[in-house]
């Protein structure tokens, strides 16, 4: 099982940075790349792509949640811990994306509460 962790961990340092490198371009050259993704053989590898990455995720989805209703595995409390600290990340993305915000939004104190709890939380089982 230990190969198969040392993939998923590197799978995962490589999807990071499919991403990062799509964002940078998506910021300097969004004409560019939506040319290079949509047109010609690109988009038959994004929608292969995507339906990959979707199968994984509803297997991981399904497979975690065996977890989840026991209590002799932590996965189950990392995972809802991830879930809250991800909710609390895109609250606060939203709530800065309202362009005519002129005061802060309640949600966003409440979300960098949620946050800083659970880095706390994390921090202290390590």
């Amino acid at each position: 099982m230990d190969k198969t962790f040392t993939r998923i961990r590197s799978i995962t340092e490589e999807l990071y940075l499919v991403r990062d490198e799509l964002n940078k371009r998506a910021a300097t050259q969004p004409t560019e790349l939506s040319s290079a993704l949509f047109e010609g053989e690109a988009s038959n590898e994004l929608v292969a792509f995507k339906a990959a990455v979707d199968e994984l995720r509803q297997f991981l989805w399904h497979y975690l949640h065996e977890f989840l209703g026991t209590s002799d595995y932590a996965i189950g409390d990392r995972l809802r811990e991830y879930q809250m600290r991800r909710a609390a990340q895109l609250l606060l993305a939203l709530s800065a994306a309202h362009v005519y915000q002129m005061k802060p939004h309640p949600l966003e104190a409440a979300a960098q509460d949620a946050i800083s709890l659970a880095e706390r939380a994390s921090a202290s089982e390590r």
